[in-house]
């Protein structure tokens, strides 16, 4: 239940090939269950399961796994035999040369490469026709898919050790934290992902029954991030979420549970650029959104729920976390259904 939302640019971006081409927006995320207010709201959010909904209506609708982004239509069931080659690879290393390898035979405006040095390997996606994407979305998801599948293949969480974007920081790259954890750095030569060279010698582990589970999921699967163990961030966010709604531990409590002070605990939260009131009120603002999309608790339960002891004080929260009170909220949820 307790997973992290995604904010609505990606709805706005991923949907922006379907609309260029002349399909209606309202129709297409009818479809996905998604209200058709989300567009206009920056601070609104959306579950993954709705996002990956929202994806295959496209695919489908579109007959393109590209979305739209591309002036060509990449045919759909070209990512599952992409997965079908290399799922027989020795290891993570020797699929990542194959798949990349394997998307170099179309031609797509997004082209990955994958490239490799003594410490590390780099997953790089080019920009051929760099016009059709303007909100670097189909960078963005390359990227995180490529990762996301390392993952998969191999059985592991794999750290991104940095990720790099040739553009420069835009509005929405807060999100990035939750795609991309670790160090990301703008305005450099290529976009590209980078794994220690130890994680590209893992065996693949996955067989065909695996892949054809992972289909029946995807683009789900890849939409939720494996857990960065090492992120103080992801450590957190788990003790809170493990928690009773409305009885989460205080600050000190947190340290605690993490065996360390509370000022090595804030020197790195600073560090992660973020902190504890931060971290707390996306895990409040999630669960909300879920008990929200229910209809099994009035608002000022879950008001009470997420800590609130006065609804107004969660009416002004939620607010100022997604952009709408929790009843048009509620009531954008239901219309959509």
């Amino acid at each position: 239940m307790k997973t992290t939302t995604i904010a609505s640019h990606y709805v706005r971006a991923a949907i922006a090939g379907a609309t260029a081409k002349g399909l209606d927006a309202q129709s297409i995320l009818n479809k996905a269950d998604i209200g058709l207010e989300l567009l206009s709201e920056p601070k609104a959010r959306v579950y993954p399961d709705k996002m990956a909904k929202l994806l295959r209506v496209l695919a489908n609708d579109l007959q393109d796994e590209c979305l739209g982004q591309d002036d060509k239509r990449c045919m759909p069931g070209t990512f599952e035999t992409l997965c079908q080659l290399i799922i027989h690879s020795s290891s993570l290393k020797d699929a990542l040369i194959k798949g990349t390898r394997f998307y170099s035979l179309f031609d797509m405006a997004i082209q990955p490469e994958f490239n490799v040095d003594a410490q590390s390997g780099a997953i790089v996606i080019n920009q051929r026709r760099p016009s059709l994407n303007k909100h670097h979305y189909m960078t963005e998801f390359h990227l995180v898919l490529w990762h996301r599948l390392s993952c998969w293949l191999t059985g592991k969480r794999i750290p991104i050790e940095v990720a790099d974007f040739r553009y420069s920081r835009p509005p929405h790259a807060d999100e990035y934290r939750y795609f991309f954890y670790g160090e990301q750095r703008f305005n450099q030569p290529e976009n590209l992902i980078r794994i220690e060279n130890k994680y590209l010698d893992l065996p693949i582990i996955r067989n065909e029954q695996d892949l054809e589970e992972l289909m029946k999921e995807a683009p789900y699967a890849f939409l939720v991030k494996p857990n960065n163990t090492a992120s103080i961030n992801a450590q957190i966010r788990q003790i809170l979420e493990r928690s009773p709604e409305n009885e989460m531990p205080d600050f000190e409590s947190i340290a605690f549970q993490l065996n360390t002070s509370t000022q090595t605990l804030r020197r790195r939260l600073k560090e992660e650029e973020t902190s504890f009131q931060e971290i707390k009120d996306q895990v409040r603002r999630d669960i909300a959104i879920y008990h929200l999309g229910q209809n099994k608790f009035s608002i000022n339960e879950i008001a009470l729920k997420v800590g609130f002891t006065e609804p107004s004080t969660f009416h002004r929260a939620f607010k100022k976390w997604t952009g709408v009170t929790p009843g048009d909220y509620r009531q954008a949820e239901n219309a959509a259904h």
